[in-house]
């Protein structure tokens, strides 16, 4: 019994001499953290196609949009449009719209955007479209940290910002049972210089990165931050029992060791259990911010293009309305001659025929909106086996009907073997949306030679692959465009009553139906990949 014991005490003491790790728990909120921190690219990116999707941008509609993204944003405390110099000579930006949130009210945003050094930030981004963020600065006038990002809308539309407060953004994650505080290092010519510490362990010496337990590198756009992190008391478990005899390795000694692991145990479920529900509430957070980035560009956009023909409408209805007015005081006045009621007659006729036929664009335009939201729709369909050459044989037929003496010639390189079970009816949406795109920007009014070929299987190097390849030899796109080509209400060619929905909803319906990956590419023209799967397996 005695041989028992002390073989069970010698085992405890070897376990509990060694250090319970916290690397495993403290990654998993880095990541987190990193993951929050990404997501403030999308804000800034919403933000920034807010203004490429509309002509102007009033203050109130502005106001209205950023005071939105700072609620769900919680360590993004002010936004900003800064527009381009006024002439060569002027090198500092011009503040143009600024929405601060309560944490900064009473903070001058010039004081602000001094501090960020905002016009060396406007020289970086001279010559790229990528954002920039500044040094992590810090304001007499309170004690927080804070960083500002900038980005250019687009070529001589100014550019956008938004101002991030540092040690919340840290504090948020890192604020936790597992963590006993944290210092933030920023690299500056490769060397990791100190911002500032949230902790109050004894350091011997000068602080740096490796004073603490662990230590984490946080990508920022184009800066790299450094968080190094001190270990909460409470997982400092070794082992302190002193070399007990053999002889006093008794049965009670044996209660005592049972009872002090199931005390270790319950802590630790605990902790984990904490722990877990503080990354389930960050998973929550981050697709709430996803949503809501993707949901600034396409409410920007229908703003913009249902505006236009409803504001042509009440235009001419009003006028009118006028002309009614006058036609009315000259029938009262005994003054209507046949002369004035047949110009009334003409200029009424011309109001309404322009009213009905921007009516009908805006009906238009909504009806094509609504087919956006094609992942949720058609959702008790199933796939069906499919003759890929007979599909593609039928999209052309329908094609040459809805374009009778198109100079556009298609030509089919398809296996007449192939079959695949997928969804006919989407697959020919989205051959009808490129096509009908190919006719509207690929050509040229003077190209004789207009051609559009589409192939399958296509094969990309020495793989054979289920890729379709649907491809014209028109003018192409810009490379810089091809980034922003499936964006909600994107067009090149805006004014010409293209509301920039088609390729959106070809990006949807490959997303969303054929679960497949859409890979634009210019080749000659433009070209578009998808891999056709069997959607039964």
């Amino acid at each position: 019994m005695i041989t028992i014991i002390g073989t069970l005490v010698s085992q405890t003491l070897l376990k509990q001499d060694q250090v319970v790790s916290f690397e495993a728990p403290m990654q998993e909120f880095i990541d987190t953290l990193s993951r929050e921190l990404d997501y403030n690219a999308y804000a800034l990116r919403s933000l920034a196609q807010l203004f490429r999707s509309s002509e102007s941008v009033e203050a109130h509609e502005f106001a209205s949009y950023t005071n939105l993204v700072m609620s769900q944003f919680g360590n993004i405390v002010a936004m900003a449009y800064l527009a381009e110099p006024d002439n060569q000579t002027e090198q500092s930006l011009l503040q143009t719209y600024w929405q601060g949130a309560s944490s900064v009210a009473g903070l001058s945003s010039y004081d602000l955007l001094e501090k960020a050094d905002i016009n060396k930030l406007y020289k970086r981004l001279s010559d790229t479209r990528r954002a920039v963020a500044s040094p992590i600065f810090k304001l007499k006038s309170n004690d927080h940290y804070y960083t500002f990002v900038i980005q250019r809308v687009a070529e001589q539309q100014g550019f956008v910002g938004i101002l991030i407060d540092a040690g919340f953004t840290l504090e948020q994650t890192l604020n936790n049972q597992i963590n006993n505080g944290y210092s933030l290092f920023e690299r500056e010519s490769g060397l990791p210089i100190l911002v500032f510490s949230k902790h109050n362990q004894m350091i011997n010496g000068a602080e740096d990165v490796t004073s603490g337990d662990f230590v984490a590198t946080l990508n920022f756009f184009n800066r790299q931050w450094l968080v190094s992190t001190y270990q909460n008391n409470l997982f400092h478990h070794k082992a302190a029992y002193s070399i007990i005899p053999i002889a006093a390795f008794t049965l009670s000694l044996l209660v005592v060791y049972l009872v002090v692991q199931a005390q270790r145990l319950r802590l630790a479920n605990r902790e984990k259990q904490t722990a877990f529900e503080d990354l389930q509430f960050a998973q929550q957070r981050l697709v709430e911010n996803e949503k809501l980035s993707a949901m600034g560009g396409i409410v920007a956009g229908v703003a913009h293009e249902v505006n236009t023909p409803l504001g042509i409408g009440i235009t001419s209805m009003s006028h009118l309305q006028e002309m009614m007015g006058d036609l009315r005081k000259d029938y009262d006045n005994g003054c209507l001659d046949a002369e004035r009621f047949k110009e009334f007659m003409e200029t009424g006729d011309e109001m309404v025929s322009l009213s009905l036929n921007n009516m009908h664009k805006a009906s238009a335009l909504v009806a094509r909106f609504k087919k956006v939201d094609v992942i949720s729709s058609d959702a008790n369909l199933t796939p069906e086996p499919v003759v890929v050459a007979d599909l593609v044989d039928s999209f052309i037929v329908r094609f040459y009907n809805e374009y009778p003496g198109s100079l556009v010639t298609i030509n089919a390189n398809i296996d007449k073997s192939a079959m695949v079970y997928t969804y006919p009816d989407v697959i020919l949406d989205i051959l009808n949306y490129l096509a009908s795109n190919a006719v509207s920007h690929a050509f040229k009014p003077e190209q004789k030679h207009c051609e559009i070929s589409i192939t399958f299987p296509y094969t990309q190097g020495n793989t054979n692959t289920h890729l379709l390849l649907f491809k014209d030899n028109g003018t192409g796109v810009e490379k810089a465009l091809l980034e922003r080509i499936v964006d909600p209400f994107f067009t090149t060619c805006r004014g010409a009553g293209n509301a920039g929905l088609g390729l959106s909803v070809v990006y949807n319906l490959v997303k969303g139906k054929l679960n497949s990956d859409l890979n634009i590419f210019v080749d000659e023209g433009l070209a578009l990949t998808f891999e056709l799967h069997d959607l039964n397996k």
